[in-house]
């Protein structure tokens, strides 16, 4: 099945949870520190999303992040929405290392109704300076 329509973000686009931790934007990507009020957190991207192509309402099949992480920084949770419903889940994980391309499947042939986001649990160990994000960009392939 061909892609209908392919949606990215930029990494400068990210958005924090937690307010007291640090997000440095820099041109190719945006570098998320932790604080010493808390060590994990969420990061989240909106996505550009196309709800209706040629009369169709397309279908999310794979969402994706590019990032790399400092050698005591992961990523822990994957999750995926469509407005407010949580259609993908992802938890446990322990997703590290640089210039990481990483896709996870969006279930259940859902189709899109009211826009799509991606959410990134991090978790850091504390706040040393191998405690570190850098978000590159975050999108999803449609299908129709």
């Amino acid at each position: 099945m061909a892609i209908k329509h392919a949606a990215w973000t930029h990494g400068l686009g990210v958005e924090l949870e937690t307010s007291s931790w640090t997000a440095l934007r820099q041109g190719y990507y945006t570098t998320v520190t932790p604080s010493s009020e808390g060590t994990f957190g969420w990061v989240h991207f909106v996505i550009p999303t196309p709800v209706i192509v040629d009369d169709i309402r397309l279908k999310p099949q794979t969402a994706m992040i590019r990032f790399s992480t400092g050698s005591t920084a992961k990523i822990t949770n994957f999750h995926v929405y469509d407005g407010e419903m949580k259609i993908a889940e992802y938890n446990d994980l322990s997703l590290t290392g640089n210039l990481q391309f990483i896709g996870r499947a969006v279930p259940n042939n859902h189709q899109v109704l009211w826009g799509m986001a991606i959410s990134l649990g991090v978790q850091f160990s504390g706040t040393a300076p191998t405690d570190y994000v850098q978000f590159i960009s975050a999108g999803i392939d449609f299908y129709a």
